[in-house]
């Protein structure tokens, strides 16, 4: 009987980048973003993932993020709609920052919501980077600690124009 009927977690390896955004990468200063776990635990147990934004091979700036939560750190990233995991590794392509108004959903804050699309096949999908206004972790989008960090951040990708994101972990 194969593990997961177990219910046993699964480490899956990373996804190959496509191959035209590694190209790309190798061959142009185009800025580009990064999300890498840390070691590291807020208070209330979310783990912390640098967001770092890239040009070619130097960082210009790095934030301190969450995705997902804690009890669903886990589970399928991958094939599991709804579960609350981590962003699924992989690469991804950043859309243009939507401004965000009184009538949109609390949880995602009321500034900007960046959306970022899989370059790779996953069930999961309506990812983003937004504000995560309760603290306690995402459902599986970058969460950003604050309005004034969101703002940061989301004034940084427009104004370097960073289209695509990578996935580590």
């Amino acid at each position: 009987m194969l593990p997961f009927f177990l219910g046993e977690p699964q480490e899956l390896p990373d996804p190959a980048l496509p191959t035209v955004f590694a190209k790309h990468v190798a061959e142009t200063e185009e800025p580009w973003l990064e999300l890498a776990p840390t070691a590291q635990r807020d208070r209330r147990g979310n783990r912390l993932w640098d967001l770092t934004l890239w040009r070619g091979e130097e960082p210009l700036r790095r934030w301190t993020t969450v995705t997902g939560r804690p009890e669903t750190e886990r589970l399928d990233r991958f094939w599991r709609p709804g579960n609350h995991a981590p962003l699924p590794p992989g690469a991804y392509s950043v859309g243009s920052p939507i401004k965000l108004h009184s009538g949109d959903l609390y949880e995602i804050g009321r500034s900007w919501f960046i959306p970022v699309d899989p370059l790779f096949g996953t069930t999961r999908g309506h990812f983003g980077i937004h504000e995560d206004v309760s603290l306690d972790g995402t459902a599986g989008c970058i969460g950003l600690a604050g309005r004034a960090l969101t703002e940061e951040v989301t004034r940084w990708v427009k104004k370097v124009g960073a289209r695509y994101l990578v996935v580590l972990g």
